[in-house]
């Protein structure tokens, strides 16, 4: 917690970068991360995509919020310039650069840190300079929040997360549990209370 505190404290341009054909968790960690940034960091970061996300997760994007946001596949140069300028990158949602389809060339090229936060099986460890990897988890959405949690702008008081950042997360929770039917855990519940 202490070396992702340090990183994005020095970082002057972050980016947040999800796997291909984001879903509510990729989506939700993704804009939980942008939304704690803005307000902890007082920084704006931006969130790069192979592709464009469901329709149906919208209702998380406000029009300024989706001005930092760049997807490959509709602005190639945008996404990839954002990757090419950024020192930090924080990938969620995926285990490996290649999840990232397109944007996997501009990542494995890029010498910012990386750092990944993901509850998929073998996370590729050698392409990342900080790694939060747990398996037995219901979601990105729901790691994210315990790293969150133990940050010390929040230092355990879930009413201080951002309420976007709330939101998204209960989102991306929801979604890769499907409403709670499979991947729950104790700590699942823990964090929907």
């Amino acid at each position: 917690i202490e070396r992702l505190n340090e990183c994005i404290s020095k970082a002057s341009r972050t980016v947040i970068v999800t796997h291909m054909k984001p879903d509510g968790d990729a989506m939700g960690s993704a804009l939980a991360m942008y939304h704690f940034l803005k307000k902890y960091f007082h920084v704006t970061p931006e969130i790069v995509l192979n592709d464009r996300f469901q329709s149906c997760l919208e209702f998380l994007i406000d029009p300024k919020t989706s001005e930092d946001i760049h997807i490959f596949s509709e602005d190639q140069t945008a996404a990839t310039e954002s990757i090419e300028t950024a020192d930090l990158i924080i990938c969620l949602d995926f285990n490996a650069f290649h999840r990232t389809d397109r944007l996997c060339r501009y990542l494995e090229r890029s010498n910012a840190v990386k750092i990944l936060i993901d509850h998929h099986l073998n996370p590729d460890l050698a392409n990342f300079d900080l790694t939060f990897s747990e398996t037995d988890i219901s979601s990105a959405s729901e790691l994210l929040y315990q790293i969150l949690m133990a940050m010390p702008q929040i230092n355990g008081e879930a009413g201080a997360l951002p309420t976007e950042t709330a939101a998204a997360l209960m989102t991306g929770m929801t979604t890769d549990t499907n409403n709670f039917a499979n991947s729950v855990y104790p700590s699942t519940l823990v964090m929907a209370s």
